[in-house]
Formats: C-alpha cells, sequence, structure tokens
C-alpha cells in the first residue's frame, strides 16, 4: 500500500513538472504584441511588449548593400536580417568593420531582434571567411 502511494504522488508530481515545462515553453513563443494596448508615445514601442535579443549562427548568403541587409542561411532556415547604422560589426578583431567587409560565404554570428516583421542586426561577427576554409572540411557542411 505504501509503494503505490507513492508511485502515485511521483506520477502526480512528473505530471505537474510536465505541464509547468509546456507552460512556460508556450508562453516564451507566444507574440508578445498580442493584446498590447497603443504605445504611450508615437514612435516608441510599450515597455511590456519589446523582445529579447535573438542569436543565429550560419553562412551569408546574400548581402544587398543598397537594403542594408544580409542573408543568412542558419541549420534550418535562411532569414534575411536588416543593418543598421548602430549595427556592430566585427571581424577578426576589428570592431569598427563596415557592412562592405563582409562576403558571401562567411560564416557569422548574428544577435538581432525583431521588430514587427523586420529583423534588425544589433551586432555581426564574423567568425570565419568563406575562402579560408577546404570543401572537404566536416564543420562546413551541416
Amino acid at each position: 500500500m505504501k509503494r503505490t502511494r507513492c508511485n502515485y504522488w511521483l506520477g502526480a508530481g512528473l505530471a505537474v513538472a510536465a505541464l509547468l515545462l509546456v507552460a512556460t515553453t508556450w508562453a516564451d513563443n507566444t507574440d508578445p504584441n498580442a493584446g498590447a494596448g497603443t504605445p504611450s508615445q508615437p514612435g516608441q514601442s510599450d515597455p511590456g511588449s519589446s523582445q529579447r535579443e535573438q542569436r543565429l549562427t550560419g553562412r551569408i548568403t546574400a548581402i544587398d548593400t543598397a537594403a542594408q541587409t544580409v542573408t543568412v542561411k542558419g541549420t534550418l532556415m535562411s532569414k534575411v536580417i536588416k543593418v543598421g547604422s548602430d549595427a556592430q560589426i566585427a571581424i577578426e578583431g576589428n570592431t569598427s568593420a563596415a557592412l562592405s567587409d563582409l562576403k558571401v560565404g562567411d560564416r557569422v554570428e548574428i544577435s538581432y531582434r525583431a521588430e514587427g516583421d523586420t529583423l534588425t542586426a544589433r551586432s555581426i561577427t564574423r567568425t570565419s571567411s568563406g575562402s579560408k576554409e577546404s570543401s572537404g572540411s566536416p564543420s562546413g557542411s551541416y
């Protein structure tokens, strides 16, 4: 009888933990702008609707200097990211690099925020140049 009661509480505890995990994951993935009121001042976002900074690591597949965007292919998908004038670009320790210093094929890590439908880069760091890696390198495939 004691063993049955112990199994019951263990099962109930695991069920509660699973529900909390699902609820937390669901809350993290919901749109923070859904149901938000209008901003208090024009041109400023509601402090409760600000999104977290996200990271993307992948290879640059396209650079549009006119539109100030880079397209980066990560593990699962490609994303077009706007590079504003305030974005920090770092290449081999040079933190004052420009968008024009990046090349298609470069492996980069980008820190960005979603602002509406636009992904805006906060920082771009080139982790390796596309021209320096050999084609047989296992690190080049994913």
